[in-house]
């Protein structure tokens, strides 16, 4: 028995020796991310300000002074992708985040619509330039076009004051011979003439 109550502590000191130790620690604190990602803070500005005369009372004078002025509250960062996303697995990319891909088809295709883009440029102003040209050949058309109905206007006019004398001159023509020795006094009364 007294080998078994000498073996009793022996087995204790060995069983304690063998247990791993339980070191107990608390856990560290989560990482918190800035306050930026979540909420802007305000902004306030200071302003020096010389003397001046308070407008709303012209007998009270204001010494220089900082002016300290708020100039944007605190609001909240609702900005998408701002942070982490934690909460899509594969979340879509954001094309405004994204660079442009840049690979040699890319660029060939971008210098062909530049080509393009000039050539388009270049008749738009080819086109111009005919519209201009053709806007003052009108302009000189509609000119010759006045002036060739002024013409056939002053023509019709004198048509008819032709046709006029013609008709006089057969009258007096045909008019019956005088009797006398007298010769008749001839005036004819010429027709008004219009005014072109």
């Amino acid at each position: 028995m007294k080998y078994l109550l000498a073996l009793i502590p022996l087995l204790l000191v060995a069983s304690c020796a063998s247990r791993p130790q339980v070191v107990v620690r608390p856990a560290a604190p989560p990482a918190v991310e800035p306050t930026e990602a979540v909420r802007y803070g305000e902004v306030v500005n200071a302003y020096h300000v010389g003397r001046y005369v308070d407008p709303n009372h012209p007998e009270t004078m204001h010494e220089q002074h900082p002016v300290y002025r708020v100039e944007a509250v605190a609001h909240w960062n609702l900005h998408p992708n701002a942070g982490p996303a934690t909460i899509a697995l594969n979340p879509p990319p954001d094309s405004a985040y994204t660079p442009a891909p840049t690979n040699d088809a890319v660029i060939a295709e971008m210098n062909r619509q530049r080509e393009v883009t000039a050539r388009v440029m270049q008749e738009a102003a080819n086109l111009a330039q005919s519209h201009g040209e053709l806007q003052a050949v009108l302009g000189e058309l509609m000119h010759v076009a006045r002036n060739n109905a002024l013409l056939n206007l002053r023509l019709a006019t004198n048509e008819l004051r032709v046709a006029e004398f013609d008709r006089e001159l057969r009258k007096l023509s045909a008019s019956p011979a005088s009797t006398t020795n007298d010769t008749p006094t001839f005036s004819p009364e010429l027709p008004a003439q219009p005014k072109p």
